[in-house]
């Protein structure tokens, strides 16, 4: 047990600060820190660790505590009645920036580094970013190797870098007992470089064809080989008949309405599950670009020009519809295998705050992913912006988790407070809610922050494996 107590007095304390532990209203264990400062904040352990299962009503009392559990006064008193799951998700979001360079090549080494530190602070699952925009941090497959693997931002797509981060890390984090999910943007088709020096703003030719040129382009004839020959009308559109432009620096995205995109996607997501032993499968950017997309031809022909309720549900069923041909796709190889989303921090906006929601703004129904089961878990992005106040990312944690229909709600909290209380007190609310794990944004942010041992010594000191896997939806 550990409790989060703060000095603030003007004064520092005048002795060591103890902290009395009660279970169900019976004294149980105490825990001491050193004199205070005013300001100042501690992390509280209890001296021994207790094993707890089910509900539990959790009493901590702050004041005078000596070596024998008594108390000299209660008038700093928290209560709380929580569920002690014998299982939690204890994830970490690792993405392409947090372990690669610009201008340097990628090297194994930092793979085994970064998997030592995350088993060491306690975690027990990678999200491992394998997929950017339409490029591959694994061994192709259907689409070329990341040019960022061997040090530039395009000019090398397809350029093998002479090993395979995904088969490293799958083997380095088996040895030390962490689970690995295959992190994948969905919709971002290409991410042209950020500056013309850096490369064209098209992708260069590769085998096999990067996204770009497979949809763009015929297989013959044209100045890169492709595959369908749609020209720009796999875009998502702004408005009437403007395609999203490539523009340096910035991502291109296809439109979810196009069936080409949504064919390619699938295969994409089974070819991964069907050559690695992966945990998991999770999707990233699963959404449209805006509340301005995608009037594509293409979706247009099918769902009319007019911007109406039911147009904005056929947007919707579009990515429900790809999510339960990934299910499908990826179940029928892997039948064990976790698939989850990470998604808009906002599903509607029921509190009049100035932010943008996923259902109106970005035609994403996560909560109604979780219904119907296409989905077995999601990862609320609850970190920068508005979700930094604690009142308003409690308050968004508890909007998801009050419609989880069974399914697995991992609120997302940020890795970059100075202040690992902050860290903290939002694992300890999602525990409090129910909720069944949570994931960290990202493994660089904590890195920076040097965070690693409060996990271990805090709310990651008494181990737990990951969640079984769910069964399928009734």
């Amino acid at each position: 047990l550990t409790a989060t107590v703060g000095n603030i007095g003007p004064a520092p304390t005048p002795d060591v600060v103890g902290v009395a532990f009660f279970i169900n209203d019976r004294y149980a264990t105490y825990g001491l820190a050193p004199a205070m400062q005013p300001g100042a904040t501690e992390i509280i352990r209890a001296i021994k660790p207790l094993t707890l299962y089910g509900r539990q009503k959790i009493t901590a009392i702050v004041d005078d505590v000596d070596r024998y559990g008594e108390i000299s006064h209660r008038n700093n008193t928290l209560t709380r009645t929580i569920t002690i799951n014998t299982t939690e998700r204890r994830a970490i979001w690792v993405t392409r920036y947090d372990w690669t360079d610009f201008q340097q090549a990628a090297r194994p080494e930092t793979i085994d580094r970064m998997v030592d530190t995350i088993a060491g602070a306690g975690f027990n699952t990678i999200f491992f970013q394998v997929r950017a925009a339409g490029d591959a941090y694994y061994t192709p497959g259907l689409e070329p190797w990341a040019a960022r693997l061997t040090g530039s931002q395009s000019n090398n797509l397809g350029h093998d870098p002479g090993w395979d981060p995904l088969a490293r890390i799958i083997e380095k984090a088996a040895a030390a007992g962490l689970e690995v999910h295959a992190y994948l943007n969905v919709y971002t088709a290409w991410l042209p470089p950020s500056a013309g020096q850096y490369g064209q703003l098209e992708p260069p030719a590769t085998r096999p064809p990067h996204l770009f040129d497979r949809l763009t382009y015929k297989p013959a004839g044209d100045p890169h080989p492709g595959q369908y020959g749609l020209g720009q009308s796999w875009r998502q559109y702004s408005g009437g008949d403007s395609p999203m432009p490539l523009e340096w620096g910035r991502y291109l995205w296809a439109g979810p309405g196009v069936n080409a995109v949504r064919d390619h996607i699938v295969a994409v997501a089974q070819d991964i599950v069907s050559r690695y032993a992966l945990h998991g499968l999770h999707l990233d950017r699963v959404r449209y670009a805006g509340p301005e997309y995608s009037s594509d031809p293409r979706s247009n022909a099918v769902a009319g020009v007019e911007r109406t309720p039911l147009r904005n549900q056929w947007q919707r069923d579009r990515i429900t519809d790809l999510l339960h041909r990934v299910n499908t796709a990826v179940k029928a190889v892997r039948p064990a295998t976790w698939l989850s989303a990470a998604v808009w921090p906002c599903y509607q906006n029921k509190w009049g705050w100035d932010i943008t929601e996923g259902y109106a703004d970005y035609y994403q129904d996560s909560k109604g992913w979780l219904a119907a089961g296409v989905l077995d878990a999601i990862a609320p992005m609850l970190y920068n912006g508005l979700a930094d106040e604690f009142d308003k990312w409690r308050l968004l944690m508890q909007d998801f988790m009050a419609d989880a229909k069974g399914r697995h709600v991992y609120p997302g909290i940020g890795g970059y407070y100075e202040e690992f209380a902050d860290i903290a007190r939002r694992i300890e609310a999602g525990r409090e809610a129910g909720a069944p794990g949570h994931v960290l944004f990202s493994y660089g942010t904590l890195a920076e922050q040097g965070h690693w041992a409060k996990f271990a010594a805090g709310p990651y000191a008494v181990k737990a494996p990951p969640p079984p896997v769910l069964p399928g939806p009734a």
